[in-house]
């Protein structure tokens, strides 16, 4: 039996309760690995620890336990679909309080000036008056790869210049992720653009320039205006006309963040845009 872990340690180890246990069991989602008829005790592997920390993660992003038998074949898990549908769910989840993080600003708006239409934020660490559509959050630093986006239609090339900045990754032993995206920036009148793939903090020593014009970029902790778009931008000076009550400086930079959804895609705003406020 010493292969085996008892009910009670596999509860402890997992801080998951007996009695959840039992009904794993009971649903046909983590039967144990051995049950004992003369005592009716229920023992377990360690091979099927990962299977119940895959159930955990479904309590945690939502998915029914029902469900559950959807990826589970005999002792084994399809992990690759388990996790593209959390991927899913927890996108829902974050657009849902991007949709309450906008009303709650609708709400601000409306309690302030009726002449200027704008509200301050009690909670904001900026204090700054947030124009019409916009909203505020703080992001952690963040480490981006990038490349010069040439004079082209941005959609149409978009998933091109992706690609290039993963392989780029891979070559030099960095895993990239998302979010994707555009930097636009305006510096002494003039405007350029970068693709941008999100990278660890940590690899930004491993990034330098090369001959393709791939750097490293910085975006720092602090407070960010925020607003939601439904296109790429493909006018810069009407986007900075519109933001010109948020913007600080002469030279700038606003980021163009792909959200990633399907949903959101379908409720119009498949995109972000992001300007540094101040820490």
């Amino acid at each position: 039996m010493s292969q085996y872990m008892s009910i009670g340690k596999v509860s402890k180890l997992k801080n998951v309760s007996i009695k959840s246990l039992r009904y794993y069991d009971q649903i046909g989602i983590l039967k144990p690995a051995f049950v004992n008829t003369e005592t009716n005790y229920r023992y377990y592997t360690e091979n099927q620890l990962y299977l119940l920390d895959a159930i955990t993660v479904c309590i945690k992003l939502g998915i029914p336990l029902k469900d559950l038998n959807n990826y589970v074949n005999k002792d084994s898990i399809n992990l690759q679909k388990l996790l593209y549908d959390g991927k899913i769910l927890a996108e829902q989840k974050i657009l849902e309080i991007h949709n309450c993080l906008g009303a709650l600003q609708e709400t601000l708006q409306k309690m302030g000036s009726s002449v200027t239409g704008m509200a301050r934020i009690p909670e904001s660490r900026s204090g700054i008056l947030l124009p019409d559509g916009f909203y505020q959050n703080t992001q952690r630093q963040r480490c981006l790869l990038t490349v010069p986006l040439e004079a082209m239609d941005t959609p149409k090339y978009y998933g091109q210049y992706i690609l290039k900045l993963f392989v780029t990754a891979q070559q030099a032993g960095i895993t990239a992720s998302y979010p994707s995206g555009i930097l636009h920036d305006y510096t002494d009148g003039v405007y350029c653009r970068h693709m941008f793939l999100t990278v660890d903090t940590n690899s930004a020593s491993a990034l330098s320039s090369d001959a393709f014009g791939n750097t490293c970029r910085i975006l720092p902790e602090g407070d960010y205006a925020c607003r939601r778009i439904s296109t790429h931008i493909t006018d810069f000076s009407a986007v900075r006309d519109e933001m010109k009550e948020v913007l600080k400086e002469q030279d700038f930079c606003i980021i163009e963040i792909d959200t990633l959804s399907e949903q959101n895609k379908k409720d119009g705003y498949a995109f972000e845009l992001e300007y540094f406020l101040g820490v």
